[in-house]
């Protein structure tokens, strides 16, 4: 056979080559979502008390209903609704900005396009916006859809162009900020708590 020169021995291989081994599973990606649930929970618990705090200190100001108790322990749908709403904007977000939210981050995934470049914004809130549709029958959907694709993209990568890849292996070329990283966690984190907000604003009122 053949030997390859000094030259083409420096020459990368092809983009779609060098992403299919780095593309990231069903299982890691799943993990990944499941730390950004925790968070998300963690985000929730923390903005409940603070928001406990200032709705009895209105109260005491005579700002608040009188029944305003009464309607925050009642069970209301528009509350699921501000949820959605709010882990949908805190993926979108931090994605768009830093390729990554807190789960992927800690599970070492980033999303970039298929061209290797950093995840776009309108990209992320595309891909973002297939999630419920891709986690139907607990992932499934989704999983399928990875199955036939070479670089394991559910239908939202595949509609937005994007592929979740592990970071270490293949980083977006070229590489994002180092400041856009917490920036992007922290205003998806706030876009989640100001949904949560809002949802237990209109529930007391």
């Amino acid at each position: 056979p053949a030997m390859n020169t000094p030259a083409e021995e420096l020459v990368p291989p092809p983009l779609p080559e060098r992403m299919i081994p780095a593309s990231a599973g069903f299982g890691t990606r799943f993990l990944a979502r499941f730390v950004d649930l925790a968070y998300g929970y963690v985000i929730g618990f923390v903005m409940g008390v603070g928001a406990g705090i200032l709705f009895a200190i209105l109260s005491r100001m005579g700002k608040m209903p009188a029944d305003w108790t009464v309607h925050l322990r009642e069970k209301t749908w528009h509350m699921y609704g501000f949820g959605i709403l709010g882990y949908y904007l805190y993926h979108a977000v931090s994605e768009g900005i830093c390729g990554t939210t807190l789960g992927k981050l800690a599970c070492g995934l980033s999303v970039v396009q298929t061209d290797g470049r950093p995840c776009k914004p309108g990209s992320a809130f595309k891909r973002d916006l297939l999630y419920h549709w891709d986690a139907l029958f607990f992932g499934l959907v989704g999983y399928q859809s990875m199955k036939k694709s070479l670089m394991q993209q559910r239908y939202g990568d595949v509609w937005a162009g994007t592929v979740v890849v592990k970071h270490a292996i293949f980083p977006p070329s070229p590489p994002n900020p180092g400041w856009r990283f917490p920036v992007g966690i922290i205003l998806g984190s706030v876009c989640l708590m100001t949904c949560l907000f809002a949802g237990l604003l209109l529930k007391v009122l």
